[in-house]
């Protein structure tokens, strides 16, 4: 739709109201306010909900890898072969096996169900999130650290993985420290479900474990609930032998997940059963995914209600012009001016609200950690609890397709909701609104 000069013209002198016509100016700032807010939280609440999907898929996939590969209940045969069948894929970065069950923690009187991971020491080094806040580079290192502050933020010992892999050593989480009360060179007993046969019955098998590390993933999840130690030890405690419970395999940043699933699917056969991450989180990423789409649904109808605060700002605009629109109708303009004059005041409102909600949108999605932590520090406010969102850091991921549909859904509710208005002033009698002024 073409908007002439004249028109344009027209249109802003409308919306610059006088002395008189102030109360006309003020509904059009809120519904201006209105959509700013609508379209900026929008943006705000899907940038963090992307960014906790996001964030969450790349901390488990940095940990666990994006494939996995299962055997049977009694374990994988992860052989030299396999593993080089596997590695051998095209986009496959690497693959390690880990032995993992479901163990008692006993520290004290503290008692805690956790999951023992077992690794071969050189991987554990070589993952990042895990390896990091203990003996990373001095910059990363300090990030992980810093992930993992404690509430009295005093420093502690990390340990360091030069030990890891004698004497049945361990690294757990920090949240996991805190919470049984550990320090690196502290002992804690590992209770296993598997059961033994000794002199005095049937004793579930435990061995006495030295904390030689601290680490620090960014997920409360992995910090407070995971222990790892060396395979070996694991295998012999579960009960596992020379098995494996699994494979972890990395894909490359621009490999097809999909079609990297199904070449190691070909290269594992029958000897056991690949999944991705998805599959593997189905239920949390799919309860992520719902509540995405019902906070954009509430919000959109935010945006779509300042939008139609538009109505009443023009009805009554149109109102207090009706002389100037007979005016302009005696001396030749057309309905369809007419229509788009008041069409242009409608979309100016809208436009000017979703500009600036954009704007302001987007510099909030940016600095938001920041923000957070100046709120939490001057009001001693919990905004953002890790126990219950899984992650040490409010995340932001701005999808810049969604900010698009966001502005373009903002104006197409600003131009439904000037047509109405526009369509009462462009059917106006010039007659009947001479005669009534």
């Amino acid at each position: 739709m073409a908007f002439a000069a004249v028109e344009r013209l027209i249109a802003f002198r409308y919306l610059r109201a006088r002395r008189e016509e102030g109360f006309i100016s003020v509904i059009a700032g809120f519904s201006l306010v209105g959509i700013t807010l609508g379209v900026a939280t929008l943006i705000v609440v899907m940038a963090v909900m992307n960014g906790f999907r996001v964030e969450m898929l790349r901390q488990m996939s940095a940990i666990s890898g994006q494939l996995g590969v299962q055997g049977s209940r009694e374990g994988l045969e992860a052989t030299p072969d396999l593993l080089a069948r596997i590695r051998a894929v095209p986009g496959v970065v690497s693959a390690t096996q880990s032995a993992e069950g479901q163990v008692m923690a006993v520290a004290g009187d503290r008692v805690r169900g956790v999951i023992l991971r077992g690794m071969r020491p050189e991987d554990f080094r070589a993952r990042l999130p895990l390896a990091a806040a203990i003996d990373g580079p001095p910059e990363t290192r300090e990030r992980y650290r810093g992930l993992c502050r404690g509430e009295d933020d005093k420093p502690i010992d990390w340990g360091t993985l030069q030990g890891f892999g004698d004497d049945f050593s361990v690294a757990v989480g920090r949240r996991l420290a805190d919470l049984m009360g550990l320090k690196v060179g502290d002992r804690l007993q590992l209770v296993s479900p598997i059961s033994v046969a000794t002199p005095l019955g049937v004793m579930p098998r435990s061995v006495s474990a030295r904390v030689s590390a601290i680490f620090c993933a960014g997920m409360y999840d992995y910090d407070a609930n995971f222990v790892y130690a060396p395979l070996v030890d694991v295998q012999r405690l579960l009960d596992l032998g020379n098995k494996v419970t699994g494979i972890e395999v990395f894909v490359g940043d621009n490999a097809s997940l999909s079609n990297s699933r199904r070449l190691v699917t070909q290269a594992v056969g029958f000897q056991g059963w690949v999944f991705d991450w998805f599959q593997a989180n189905v239920s949390f990423f799919s309860a992520i995914q719902a509540q995405t789409n019902v906070m954009f649904l509430v919000l959109t109808l935010i945006v779509l209600v300042a939008a139609f605060n538009i109505v009443s700002s023009l009805v009554m605009l149109v109102r207090t012009k009706t002389a100037d629109i007979a005016i302009l109708r005696t001396m030749g303009a057309s309905r369809g001016a007419i229509l788009r004059v008041f069409l242009i005041d409608g979309l100016a409102i809208g436009g000017a609200g979703t500009v600036i909600g954009v704007a302001l949108g987007l510099g909030f999605a940016r600095n938001i950690e920041a923000i957070r932590q100046w709120l939490q520090h001057t009001f001693g406010l919990v905004l953002f609890d890790e126990t219950l969102y899984l992650l040490a850091e409010m995340p932001s991921h701005i999808e810049w397709m969604e900010v698009a549909v966001i502005a373009g859904m903002a104006l197409v509710f600003a131009l439904m909701a000037s047509l109405y208005p526009a369509l009462r002033a462009s059917r106006l009698d010039p007659v009947e609104g001479l005669r009534r002024e």
